[in-house]
């Protein structure tokens, strides 16, 4: 027999590090004879690597990436050109992009992270060599099914995802009886939908695909629960879809707490180390024929996550989650802090409001804000007699206001800048008279004229209602009666004053009619104007 031509158990391994510790840490840390492995080799550098293939027959080549006399991926380009079928396995101190890329390049298994944890490194081991002993078995026998029912597996639920199988057992039976697929429909299923949000550094679209393959393979040997099984499957270019198989009868409870456990530390490990924020969007367990529904709920859930931070979504709770309302109350408290300058105070209470209601603010909710909030903006231009494009025309003001709708943080974003962009303009515009005052003003200057409600709200710009309230409250009369009491202080002064008639009084403070005039002159005095004027004579 030749050294090639092993028994399947006969596993032979040779470890590659340049320092010595290290070899012997894991030659004495892993238990061979558990997972299968006959021989340990060693070599300290590429070339004493070389030299070992020479000797001895080597079925997985567990080496160091950095090493000062020739790198574990020079090393692993050499092994494919001269041992194809050995299966190499990369220990690294870190996950830099550009070593992984090239080591996925060149066919690397898998990769492990110093220092390492060597049960990880005999799951890594066991699953190197189950792949050798299928493809030798694909080799001895020809049978390419083994070789591609995963792929098969795979297209099934996307086909199954994107109606291309209706969700009904005839369809599903006769699909699996042409793949050859032995998939259960009586066992129970629960869909996790794993999205990646954003990255914590930039990095480019091919380290982005780079990096969505390292999650799928995280996904694949970290994402471990109990009494089921799993398929990982590719679902779009920043998102993978988790099945897990089970039977019926498994709690549901104790299904979700393990889900939860183990979703929390791959979104704590792929933060770590691939430097991606992910969300785990967590389905409920049901039957085969309601995943496509299920999925479709868990989309729904990622459109609407406007947190963009690491979190685990389970869907039973989302369903049952009101979404967060803006209440006329909030907004006529910022409109009347807003025309008092308090511009700190309303991002504060705006930035407070909404973090504080988290998972209920969706998608929806930002935009229906973001026009709120823009009537504020609205209402600030239009009493400072100016256009709203003169301070948010800009181009940066533009992106920042394009953005708002997308996440939390980016609406955060848009407040915070609009409120400073208001706050420097009334500082650079000093001159401004608030509307209350500009409202008292204009009254003054237009005594002589009938004045309607309607007419002093456009000359000060603003809403008649939101002028008559903010008005009240501030003067502590209604407008209207503060225009009786200014016409009958003038009249008062008139009547004592000159020698003009009651008729002439009572056009010059805008009563065209002597009877009205009269009427109210007396209510609001006690006496008529005659008596007024007549008790007024110096003797």
């Amino acid at each position: 027999m030749s050294k090639w031509q092993q028994e399947d158990t006969d596993m032979n391994v040779l470890i590659v590090d340049d320092e010595i510790s290290a070899i012997e840490a894991v030659r004495n840390g892993i238990q061979w004879d558990k997972i299968g492995v006959q021989n340990i080799y060693v070599a300290a550098s590429l070339q004493e690597a070389i030299h070992r293939f020479s000797e001895c027959a080597i079925d997985i080549l567990l080496s160091d990436i950095e090493m000062p006399m020739g790198s574990g991926l020079e090393l692993l380009k050499w092994v494919n050109e001269h041992h194809p079928h050995v299966k190499c396995v990369f220990m690294t101190c870190h996950a830099d992009f550009q070593f992984l890329q090239s080591a996925l390049q060149l066919g690397s298994v898998d990769y492990i992270l110093k220092p390492l944890d060597f049960l990880k490194v005999e799951v890594v081991l066991e699953n190197t060599i189950k792949k050798i002993r299928i493809e030798r078995i694909l080799k001895e026998n020809s049978n390419s099914w083994i070789q591609n029912k995963k792929s098969v597996i795979k297209h099934f639920w996307k086909d199954f995802f994107l109606g291309d199988i209706a969700p009904n057992k005839d369809s599903l039976t006769n699909y699996f009886r042409q793949k050859r697929l032995d998939i259960n429909l009586e066992n129970f299923y629960l869909p996790i939908l794993i999205v990646t949000k954003k990255w914590t550094e930039q990095v480019t679209k091919e380290d982005q695909k780079l990096l969505q393959y390292a999650l799928r393979n995280i996904t694949e040997e970290f994402l471990v629960i109990p009494e089921t099984e799993k398929e990982v499957i590719p679902f779009t270019d920043t998102s993978i879809l988790v099945m897990l198989n089970m039977e019926a009868g498994l709690e549901e409870q104790y299904l979700f707490n393990k889900i939860d456990a183990s979703c929390r530390q791959l979104t704590d490990m792929v933060k770590g180390h691939i430097k991606e924020i992910i969300c785990c969007y967590i389905g409920e367990k049901n039957n085969i024929y309601e995943m496509p529904a299920i999925i479709e709920s868990l989309q729904e859930m990622d459109f609407n996550n406007v947190i963009h931070e690491s979190d685990i979504f389970f869907l039973y709770q989302v369903r049952n989650l009101k979404g967060f309302i803006l209440t006329d109350t909030l907004i006529n408290r910022w409109r009347d802090w807003m025309l008092q300058g308090r511009y700190v105070q309303i991002s504060n209470e705006i930035r407070e409001q909404l973090l504080s209601h988290g998972q209920r603010i969706t998608r929806g909710f930002l935009k229906k804000f973001t026009m709120e909030f823009h009537f504020l903006i609205f209402e600030f231009a239009r009493g400072r007699n100016i256009f709203v494009n003169e301070l948010f025309g800009d181009e940066l003001s533009n992106q920042i206001l394009g953005e708002a709708s997308e996440s939390l943080a980016a609406l955060l974003h848009w407040v915070t800048y609009a409120m400073d962009r208001m706050q420097n303009f009334d500082k650079m515009n000093t001159n401004w008279v608030n509307p209350v005052d500009r409202t008292k003003d204009y009254i003054h200057l237009h005594l002589s004229e009938e004045l309607s409600m309607e007419h002093i709200a456009n000359n000060v710009h603003l809403n008649a209602d939101y002028l008559t309230r903010i008005f009240k409250r501030e003067v502590g009369v209604s407008i209207s009666k503060y225009m009786i009491n200014k016409k009958m202080e003038v009249a008062k002064e008139l009547l004592i004053h000159t020698d003009k008639s009651i008729g002439e009084i009572a056009m010059l403070v805008g009563y065209y009619n002597y009877s009205s005039f009269n009427r109210i002159f007396t209510k609001e005095t006690g006496m008529s104007p005659q008596k007024f004027k007549m008790s007024n004579v110096t003797p």
